[in-house]
């Protein structure tokens, strides 16, 4: 009864505060993470402890429902035009962030390239739990759809965490491997980020070929919508279990998203009518729980360091996203938009940010203090230009 009472209060909170943040053009998202922040831990700490070890359970339910919106939001004739520079973008970017904060770590932190490495391919990771909201709100809006343009940044950043995360963990793996003198193969290592998208998709078509023949011909609408649902969670589940180094969840949904509209022609609008009456509730909760696991007292003593870094990395993150688009039929109003769009940062950086510290990696405590800092500027800048620049640099349809 009082975890009922306290989600039913938050919920009520959370949204009233992202109204307020409407009411002064700001993205509701804004107004959540701020409501999330300031009853946090390291808030007021008024969030019982039942409710934050729930967090990561609703934060995952919440990104699944709209990542497989997500997926339902693209065509196949869509995916003929996003092919190419959607893999560009999955890979240039953030390789060149995370690249780019390891050279600046050497010189600003004093840390080897190994150690700016990891930081870098921590920080590198466009925000899904930021981004594909918005998208997917534009879709509805019908804005961008001549060119595809929100349907490409999904696809763009779904596998652009496979990319920074890779190379995350494959850093890590180098710095432990020159500590105890094992061998340590980069190259097999990289190998795997295309096996893994290949993979991950792989994984999201047969679900959905066997949905086909199967859960896609349930006629009573809520069964249909969950098992739909729980065959999502599933899919997040296996990774967050196991870890398999060849398996991304996120893009696997968005997969089945993609290949159940597919399947379905015109009968995918009822599921994405369902799925979005659940996300209405859903963003509230991601949105508040990830202004939770923000703490910005982490910051500390490396706020000027941390903005400069993250003024230089974010310069070439844009130049990687502009390189991508070239040969494009994109307006430089639509590139900049999707310039703007790739800034935002929080899920990646809020998970991995303390693993460093946790494993022993010397300088971990700097490494998630400028990790948060990116969450702290990133994530309200990355939501406010979106939202405030796609009426004038988008084209309705």
């Amino acid at each position: 009864m009082i975890t009922t009472i306290f989600f039913v209060f938050l919920a009520i909170y959370s949204n009233y505060l992202g109204k307020v943040a409407e009411k002064f053009k700001l993205p509701s998202l804004i107004g959540m993470m701020i409501a999330g922040a300031l009853i946090g831990p390291y808030g007021f700490n008024k969030t019982p402890e039942f409710a934050l070890s729930l967090a990561p359970m609703l934060k995952d339910i919440a990104l699944v429902i709209v990542l497989f919106i997500g997926g339902l939001g693209i065509g196949a004739d869509q995916i003929k035009k996003i092919g190419r520079p959607a893999i560009l973008l999955s890979v240039i970017p953030a390789t060149l962030e995370g690249f780019t904060v390891a050279y600046l770590s050497t010189i600003f932190l004093n840390f080897t390239f190994i150690q700016g490495a990891i930081l870098g391919f921590i920080i590198a990771a466009v925000s899904p739990a930021v981004l594909i909201p918005s998208m997917v709100n534009l879709i509805h809006k019908n804005v961008g759809q001549k060119k595809s343009i929100p349907q490409l940044l999904l696809v763009g950043a779904s596998a652009d965490d496979t990319i920074a995360i890779t190379l995350f963990t494959s850093f890590l793996a180098i710095y432990f491997g020159k500590i105890d003198g094992a061998s340590f193969n980069i190259k097999t290592q990289l190998l795997t980020i295309p096996v893994s998208i290949v993979f991950s998709l792989i994984i999201g078509w047969i679900v959905a070929l066997v949905g086909k023949k199967s859960f896609l011909k349930i006629s009573n609408f809520k069964l249909k919508l969950a098992v739909i649902f729980l065959l999502c969670m599933t899919l997040r589940y296996v990774e967050n279990r196991y870890h398999f180094s060849l398996y991304n969840s996120l893009l696997s949904i968005m997969s089945l998203g993609f290949f159940i509209r597919h399947y379905c022609g015109e009968g995918y609008r009822e599921i994405h009518l369902g799925m979005n009456s659940i996300w209405k509730y859903g963003k509230i909760y991601l949105f508040t729980f990830v202004g939770m696991a923000i703490d910005p007292t982490l910051v500390g003593g490396y706020f000027f360091i941390g903005l400069t870094i993250l003024f230089f990395s974010l310069t070439i993150r844009s130049l990687g996203v502009l390189i991508a688009l070239i040969g494009t039929e994109l307006t430089y109003k639509e590139r900049l938009f999707c310039v703007i769009a790739y800034l935002p940062k929080a899920t990646v950086q809020s998970a991995k940010a303390g693993i460093p510290l946790q494993m022993g990696v010397a300088g971990g405590e700097i490494m998630q203090a400028i990790a948060i800092l990116s969450v702290l500027v990133t994530a309200p800048l990355g939501a406010i230009g979106i939202n405030s620049t796609y009426k004038k640099l988008l084209k309705d349809a």
